[in-house]
């Protein structure tokens, strides 16, 4: 549902984490989780997609920032539910999106990956840089 500005969105819950170590990361998963169970969502495959976006984005947080932090909301929104995962770290930005989004290309020595993958499991999704240093990646996933 790419068209998410054309919509009345309706945010029903947020929880915010401090990713500066593998225990905030864990606390996101674990949001994501106690979010899902809340909804009465039990699909495994939902989850699944649901912690790849939380991970990827925290270690991409760990690696690139530092620190960061990590908020899960959910929204309703013509008879669906869908979570918003924003990304927030103060590290030097992306150098060179187009080139980010290459697969296999790496800033970092890593496998260059993380945000195709975002791409291919999400519905939506928003990359900025700041104007202060660092990252902010919004991404939207509909079940």
């Amino acid at each position: 549902m790419k068209d998410r500005t054309n919509m009345q969105l309706g945010l029903t819950e947020k929880r915010c984490v401090t990713v500066a170590d593998r225990e905030g990361l864990c606390q996101a998963r674990g949001a994501v989780r106690n979010m899902l169970e809340a909804i009465g969502i039990s699909s495994e495959v939902i989850l699944a997609q649901l912690l790849t976006i939380v991970d990827e984005l925290g270690n991409n947080i760990l690696r690139h920032g530092g620190r960061g932090r990590l908020c899960i909301a959910t929204a309703r929104a013509a008879g669906r539910t869908g979570f918003r995962i924003t990304a927030e770290d103060r590290g030097a930005g992306i150098t060179d999106l187009p080139k980010a989004l290459t697969p296999g290309y790496s800033e970092d020595k890593g496998m260059g990956m993380g945000l195709n993958l975002l791409r291919a499991i999400s519905d939506d999704i928003v990359i900025a840089n700041q104007l202060t240093g660092g990252a902010v990646i919004e991404v939207w996933k509909w079940i």
